[in-house]
């Protein structure tokens, strides 16, 4: 398995904000309704809530990939690196150890520092969207669920008992509607910056819409 393969495994593996494909479709509906923004359709509601459902995945790939880095800088040998890549290369190859494991291992290392800035990209782009939302309980709507990761019912609670001092409480409803107007404003700023032409949706055979993000490659 690849680098990259690894990273997408992590990625699609992971929950996402609503777990039947009818309640999605649903919610998504909910969403469009409240769109005031002229250029943002069906999809990139979809892929917005898509990627901010894997908001947590890829900070926890990228800091495991910082983790690892620092372990380097800190003393890792060139030998104990090349015995890590070389164990690495050969499981991506599936064949035992031959010459050509150095150069296996330094392609896996260019990927990952390329899924690492991408995804530092990516998670950035999320950041300053939410960061941005100008309504303070749609921001906070927004940081607790996605940024904080925080389940539905549970963010719904801290915010009806006042989670900060200077927003006050708000209600069950409001909180659904303050969600979905908080979706869209994020969506609006990722379908600005371009973040939203990484997400792909795939009809092809028995794929049935399925989302993916379009992953660099090193050449």
């Amino acid at each position: 398995m690849t680098d990259n393969t690894h990273a997408k495994s992590q990625l699609e593996n992971t929950t996402v904000i609503l777990s039947s494909r009818e309640d999605d479709f649903a919610d998504t509906q909910k969403i469009i309704q409240v769109n005031f923004f002229d250029d943002l359709v069906f999809e990139d509601i979809r892929k917005t809530k898509w990627l901010l459902g894997k908001y947590t995945d890829m900070i926890d790939v990228i800091k495991n990939y910082e983790y690892s880095q620092k372990q380097i800088e800190n003393g890792m040998s060139a030998y104990d690196l090349l015995a890590a890549e070389g164990s690495v290369a050969k499981r991506v190859t599936g064949q035992e150890l031959t010459a050509d494991v150095t150069a296996n291992a330094v392609l896996l290392k260019d990927q990952r520092h390329i899924n690492y800035k991408f995804y530092l990209f990516i998670t950035n782009n999320i950041r300053f969207a939410i960061n941005n939302i100008r309504d303070p309980h749609e921001g906070l709507v927004a940081k607790l669920l996605f940024v904080d990761g925080l389940k539905y019912l549970k963010a719904q609670q801290y915010m009806k008992k006042g989670y900060r001092k200077d927003i006050p409480g708000i209600a069950e409803t409001t909180f659904s509607e303050k969600r979905r107007k908080a979706i869209v404003n994020i969506a609006n700023s990722l379908n600005v910056n371009r973040t939203l032409d990484f997400v792909t949706i795939d009809y092809g055979r028995k794929r049935e819409g399925e989302i993916g993000l379009r992953m660099p490659v090193v050449n």
